[in-house]
């Protein structure tokens, strides 16, 4: 990270609560569900009731994180004190009713450039590599140990939002960082192993499907793959199975990006990706469709049906 945060006003927010709700976006990654489980394990050790909330739960490949089967899919109706938001640009990336947390005072921890600055703090920093690499340096201000679980769960977030340290904001410190949490005890060797070298056969018809439906638009230098609800359920696949796909695309040499459109009920999901070296901001791109995110990986939502005619693909 270029900048210091301060730290200070978000600790006194968790010195003062002691039912803690953590939440991320709506089918949580690797970055934000290790961060939950990172901080959440430092908060429990130190007496603090904790719960883990995503909807749509998560991806097969994540089960391994330590203390991922305890995520729910839902807000408990219990009280709390304070909700803490990982990877939430905007507040309804929940996907739950944002009223709910009205009353109550919200810490908002994201490195999106766009964040709407939200919560009663915000621990917000862009230069971030990933969410892990502010959680790092907070559980570090807290004077907490650095345990195996949050190891594990922090460098799976690193190696998650880097690409596998493939990405452009693999610097040294992020590295240095990496390999402090190898010192702890996570393994990046079974980390890489549950990210690539496991795939439901779900996920490899779905992501065959991507690739027969690919397309390369010359005026856009654009690769792009529309895929519908009704196709997956065709192969036993779910749109989560895509998750992925976007990344594959964007190493097309003559596409500058790529995107991908998945349906998802009444929503359509758009997922765009780069790479550094090809000078397109996907982010601005998303932020056209009411979306936003990373210059190199974006998205956004659209209310709507993917329809194929013989005119092309529409959108109803």
């Amino acid at each position: 990270m270029k900048t210091t945060l301060d730290y200070a006003p978000a600790a006194e927010l968790i010195a003062a609560a002691n039912t803690i709700f953590f939440l991320s976006h709506e089918y949580t990654d690797g970055d934000d569900l290790g961060s939950m489980l990172a901080l959440g394990s430092v908060l429990k050790a130190r007496g603090k009731k904790v719960e883990y909330i995503a909807r749509g739960g998560l991806s097969k490949n994540l089960l391994f994180l330590p203390d991922a089967q305890l995520l729910r899919d839902h807000i408990p109706p219990e009280d709390f004190d304070l909700a803490i938001f990982l990877g939430c640009g905007v507040i309804d990336r929940i996907g739950f009713d944002p009223s709910r947390f009205a009353a109550h005072p919200i810490l908002n921890i994201d490195h999106h450039v766009d964040n709407h600055m939200f919560g009663t703090v915000n621990l917000v920093e862009s230069t971030a590599a990933a969410n892990c690499e502010i959680i790092y340096y907070f559980i570090k201000f807290l004077g907490a140990s650095i345990t195996k679980t949050v190891a594990v769960n922090l460098l799976t977030g690193i190696f998650n939002d880097t690409g596998g340290f493939r990405h452009a904001n693999t610097n040294a410190q992020v590295l240095e960082i990496a390999a402090e949490l190898m010192r702890r005890g996570a393994r990046i060797d079974r980390i890489a192993d549950y990210y690539f070298g496991k795939s439901e056969l779900s996920k490899l018809r779905a992501w065959a499907l991507a690739l027969e439906n690919a397309r390369f638009d010359e005026g856009r230098q654009m690769v792009y793959s529309i895929v519908t609800e009704d196709e997956l359920a065709s192969i036993g696949a779910k749109p989560e199975d895509l998750e992925g796909i976007a990344s594959v695309l964007t190493t097309i040499p003559e596409a500058r990006y790529s995107m991908v459109l998945k349906q998802r009920g009444e929503e359509i999901k758009g997922s765009l990706r780069s790479e550094a070296h090809k000078g397109v901001d996907v982010a601005a791109i998303a932020r056209s469709f009411g979306g936003g995110g990373h210059v190199l990986a974006a998205g956004f939502k659209l209310k709507g049906k993917i329809e194929k005619t013989k005119e092309g693909w529409k959108i109803t």
